[in-house]
């Protein structure tokens, strides 16, 4: 028994990797006969979360099996008789994942299939950009060339002819002494003048005549 397509068409399970069923998230139903194995494939990207589970009669026992693009297994469930067996996976790359199951011994017969991708959310992250104007500020330096006038002065010298009466210098009592020396004897000059003018005129007059 399998599971019919949304178009009708029925799915048959794949018995290799490149045989596998491409499946899309949802749940299918399947036959299992006894020793064979069922493939299917579901494309993921990086961080989509896959989750498979697999639902079998309490009397069977069914395993699963997760492999990678490049078909390492990374997650299985062999849980024991009846019991669902789940596996969750993160894909860490882009491309086919595998699901495989089987069947335990001599256990066959009708299984549910359900697959579940979980992707993460896309975020839109609103980057602010500031801008920072940068300004150059350009000083300009005026030189202005000065000229420096010299005036020129037309000095006339005149030669003094200084003659130097004594060359000890007089002070002001040597000055006093002189002063009065000086008054002395010019006193004392006039005096002899007046006294010998005096006597040189009575010299010239003519002698009296004597009464007789």
């Amino acid at each position: 028994m399998f599971t019919s397509s949304a178009s009708g068409q029925e799915l048959v399970p794949g018995t290799g990797f490149s045989s596998a069923l491409e499946l899309t998230p949802g749940s299918y139903t399947f036959a299992l006969a006894p020793g064979e194995i069922h493939f299917f494939k579901i494309p993921l990207e990086p961080g989509d979360i896959l989750v498979a589970k697999v639902r079998m009669a309490s009397n069977q026992d069914f395993d699963l099996y997760l492999l990678n693009p490049i078909r390492e297994i990374v997650g299985q469930s062999v849980r024991a008789t009846g019991l669902t067996d789940a596996v969750e996976y993160t894909a860490v790359e882009k491309g086919p994942h595998y699901i495989v199951v089987l069947g335990f011994g001599d256990s066959s017969g009708v299984y549910s299939l359900t697959v579940s991708v979980i992707r993460p959310k896309t975020v839109t992250q609103t980057v602010t950009a500031v801008v920072t104007e940068r300004v150059t500020e350009t000083v300009t330096t005026h030189v202005f060339n000065t000229n420096t006038v010299v005036s020129e002065k037309l000095v006339t010298v005149f030669d003094t002819e200084r003659v130097e009466v004594e060359k000890a210098p007089w002070t002001a009592a040597g000055l006093a002494i002189l002063a009065a020396a000086l008054l002395y004897t010019g006193h004392a000059a006039t005096e002899a003048l007046k006294s010998r003018y005096k006597q040189h005129t009575e010299e010239d007059k003519p002698a009296s005549s004597t009464s007789v």
